[in-house]
């Protein structure tokens, strides 16, 4: 669904020099385990003036989401974004004609889906990763324009360090940033505590992601980073076996030559 999750295996662990320890005291953060969000008005349908007095001046995306009511919205990321006026709420039968945040497709989001996200919106699918499968996957097919996510670590407090594991406030940012939006982006995760580890984590994927000319570019460059960081794991845990054991063999036979 809109979960922000690409094609590839959820056992890769990134590498440790992107992540350290993150501590967040925020109850009520928007964490709530949601899937990604997408598309909607740039005014949206909530009240709250934090959300206008955010926007970006320049290039801006309409955001809204299929809401399935399936998280606690005090809890919930995509439900924080419609009270802040960032994003507006669909019915799940409402039609929509933009990017649809979605696992019914291979194709990731690349900088190539820029005017469609201007022109139309970004719909994310705000639903549980729990009951992901009772998502009426096959009436959603029928409309937008699907596309998934590449590789991208989540920074939220329930998934913090967890590759493809984003909420929807987070994967809909990413999907700004990918499309060359990265102002509003930035802006729309504001109000999130760890809005701006988000984007530390993943600067140079979104560096990368945002150089490609299309989805086999963005595609490309993720595997081309996979597979240079599993080479850098693999490189490390080498040089650890290489280092001398624990108990010093000098110390041994000192030992040895007392007992004698």
């Amino acid at each position: 669904g809109g979960r922000g999750r690409s094609g590839g295996g959820g056992s890769f662990r990134p590498p440790t020099r992107a992540l350290r320890h993150h501590k967040d005291d925020e109850t009520s953060d928007g964490d709530g385990g949601s899937d990604a969000a997408g598309s909607g008005s740039r005014n949206g349908s909530g009240s709250g003036s934090d959300g206008d007095d955010a926007l970006p001046r320049g290039p801006c995306a309409a955001l809204c989401m299929f809401e399935f009511g399936q998280n606690d919205p005090k809890m919930d990321s995509g439900s924080k974004l419609v009270r802040l006026g960032f994003a507006r709420a669909l019915k799940p039968q409402a039609p929509f004609h933009g990017l649809i945040l979605s696992t019914m497709t291979k194709t990731v989001v690349s900088p190539a889906d820029r005017e469609l996200v201007e022109t139309n919106g970004i719909a994310g699918i705000n639903c549980s990763w729990n009951r992901i499968d009772e998502i009426p996957w096959d009436r959603l097919r029928r409309c937008g324009h699907h596309r998934t996510l590449p590789f991208l670590v989540a920074a939220n407090t329930v998934n913090y360090g967890r590759p493809w594991k984003l909420n929807t406030a987070e994967a809909i940012a990413s999907t700004l940033a990918i499309v060359g939006l990265r102002d509003q982006a930035a802006q729309m995760l504001k109000p999130f505590s760890w809005g701006e580890e988000f984007f530390r984590l993943n600067d140079e994927v979104f560096e990368g992601y945002a150089k490609a000319s299309g989805s086999a570019g963005v595609r490309q460059f993720q595997d081309d980073y996979l597979a240079r960081c599993q080479a850098e794991a693999r490189a490390r845990r080498a040089e650890g076996m290489d280092l001398p054991p624990s108990g010093s063999s000098d110390e041994e036979g000192e030992e040895e030559e007392e007992d004698e």
